[in-house]
């Protein structure tokens, strides 16, 4: 009795072995496909196609190894840092070929016949810019496209505080857009102005209207105005210039026909000098004669020399008197050399001037025009501008990087930076400057009088 008892025991236990044996082979076949079938239910659109790059975050899972499992995510060099191996490239490569690769190198002399199974508990963000409320990076869902995308970055639009300060933004580049511009115009009207004046022309031709129209494209209709009036005060200045050189030329010049007259009676009286002169000589002789002979008196013969020396003194005099005035004549014509030379050096001085403020503007223009399209995008909302977007889409498979631009409706695969830009309508330029006051071409117009320095 006791021994068939014993037999049964034995029996029974060998079959609890056998029993618990088959239940541990199932548990690990179902663990390898607990870890692999979740793999191929959340691939994306390629299935077991889809390769891994930065930004992922797999689940490692080594059946019987709770220190070598976890979560990782594959860093920037596309690899990821496991316990006892180290860092493994995994860029580029399928679930099924990471975990091949895990699986190759636990089973190079740290298990014996490791069971590993890999899956994605993460896959890399969306990026999304631009033109949404709230720009930043995003999870993946499967199913994404652009439309949705945008959707969890807020929707089309700027954030809130940015697009309240877009329009007076905007207000305050456009205006500076017309400043600079409407510079610009006065500025090649008086260059056009000063080299007339630099070149001793009549008048001056101002540049033709396709000049004003190439630089200031946004002062539209407006513009004939705003340069007729810049035209006219420039004319205005070269003709108060011109009058005003050629008066004080001309006060210079009427001195010269008194000097040139002055010079003359001068040189008559001279003339007239010599002959009286030459008369007391001759008496001073002649008498010297008959003081020789005794004939005369010597008082009466020094009074004869006395009057010829007064002739001589007389003579020097007058003489000194043409050449005082041949010097002032001189002098006159240095003054009206002078002044001419004084006011080309001027023309020419403020021509320079001009010309590097030309040169400042057509840098500093180009830069205030692509500031104000800026804000313009910004402020298109605000203004009740209806615009569309261009959506441009950078993506990384295989490792090419591509860039092309998509709608609404493109699907969307991780790692995607989606890059949206407002695209005003064609007549909004016009619109938002007929919108905008007009400054005034009386602003912009400098006084004569600063013209006359």
């Amino acid at each position: 009795m006791t021994a068939s008892r014993t037999a049964m025991a034995a029996t029974l236990g060998s079959w609890r072995a056998n029993t618990l044996h088959q239940f541990v082979r199932a548990a690990v076949v179902l663990g390898v496909l607990a870890v692999s079938f979740p793999l191929l239910a959340e691939s994306p659109a390629g299935g077991g196609g889809y390769r891994l790059g930065p930004g992922d975050r797999i689940t490692v899972t080594v059946f019987g190894q709770a220190e070598l499992s976890g979560e990782i995510v594959v860093d920037g060099m596309g690899r990821v840092l496991l316990p006892l191996i180290g860092a493994i490239e995994v860029k580029d490569l399928t679930i099924e070929e990471c975990q091949n690769l895990i699986r190759d190198r636990l089973a190079d002399g740290v298990l014996q016949r490791p069971s590993v199974g890999v899956r994605i508990s993460e896959l890399r963000p969306l990026y999304v810019l631009g033109d949404v409320r709230t720009p930043g990076a995003y999870p993946f869902r499967y199913g994404s496209t652009v439309q949705s995308a945008v959707a969890v970055a807020g929707g089309f639009g700027l954030p809130h505080m940015v697009e309240a300060a877009a329009v007076p933004e905007f207000l305050l580049a456009d205006e500076r857009v017309r400043q600079l511009s409407l510079q610009r115009q006065a500025l090649l009207v008086r260059r056009a102005r000063l080299e007339a004046q630099r070149d001793g022309a009549k008048s001056f031709s101002p540049p033709a209207p396709e000049v004003f129209a190439e630089g200031s494209p946004e002062l539209g209709e407006r513009m004939p105005r705003r340069v007729s009036s810049m035209i006219a005060d420039e004319t205005d200045t070269f003709e108060t210039q011109g009058i005003i050189l050629q008066r004080q030329l001309d006060l210079l010049r009427l001195q010269k026909p008194r000097l040139e007259s002055e010079i003359a009676s001068f040189n008559g009286q001279i003339e007239a000098a010599k002959k009286q002169l030459e008369l007391v000589r001759q008496h001073a002789d002649q008498y010297s004669r008959l003081v020789k002979q005794g004939l005369g008196v010597a008082n009466s013969e020094l009074q004869f020399r006395v009057t010829e020396a007064s002739q001589e003194s007389e003579l020097w005099r007058l003489t000194t008197q043409v050449m005082r005035l041949q010097m002032e004549a001189g002098e006159l014509d240095v003054k009206i050399y002078e002044a001419e030379a004084s006011f080309r050096r001027q023309v020419i001085t403020d021509l320079r001037e001009v010309r590097e403020r030309l040169r400042e503007l057509d840098i500093t223009l180009p830069s205030a025009r692509d500031i104000r399209e800026v804000k313009r995008q910004q402020a298109g909302n605000m203004l009740g501008a209806e615009s569309a977007h261009t959506i441009m889409v950078t993506r990384v498979r295989d490792g090419q990087t591509t860039v092309f631009e998509a709608t609404e409706t493109t699907a969307v695969e991780p790692g995607d930076i989606i890059d949206v830009k407002k695209r005003l309508p064609p007549d909004m330029n016009q619109k938002l400057s007929a919108a905008e006051p007009d400054p005034g071409a009386a602003a912009q117009r400098r006084p004569v009088a600063s013209a006359l320095r």
